[in-house]
């Protein structure tokens, strides 16, 4: 894997550790869906999660620039009622590619197409980690 950065935070968004399968399929470029065996669910593993995007681990090698279809839920157990569990259908482009030991990718993630609803849950999901536990 790249050496990790051990400078001040860049991101302009708070991020939190999160554990959550997804599915994905590659939207753009065409070529890759091709390469890749056109596969619409290509399940992967979320590492973090912030308003503003997420990195997750693949067994594919995904190149920066490639845009995602990521679909997901997200299950907020500080909140009741319907905010516990909240299903998303993001839009996201490939920002960074790390290879892990294990030969799996770990891939960084800026949101392109979010909803204002799902922003929502995900801002009150990382500010429920935050917080001390009862």
């Amino acid at each position: 894997m790249d050496n990790p950065y051990s400078g001040p935070e860049r991101r302009k968004s708070e991020r939190v550790d999160a554990a959550f399968t997804l599915t994905y399929s590659i939207e753009k470029p065409l070529i890759l869906r091709v390469q890749v065996g056109w596969e619409d669910d290509i399940d992967a593993l979320m590492l973090n999660l912030s308003e503003l995007g997420m990195a997750i681990v693949t067994k594919h090698d995904i190149p920066s620039a490639t845009e995602l279809y990521m679909n997901f839920i997200i299950i907020d157990l500080r909140s009741e009622g319907e905010k516990r569990i909240h299903h998303m259908e993001i839009v996201g482009l490939v920002v960074s590619n790390s290879v892990c030991p294990d030969g799996s990718h770990r891939l960084g993630i800026r949101f392109d197409k979010i909803s204002d609803e799902d922003k929502q849950a995900i801002r009150d999901f990382v500010i429920g980690r935050k917080l001390p536990s009862s």
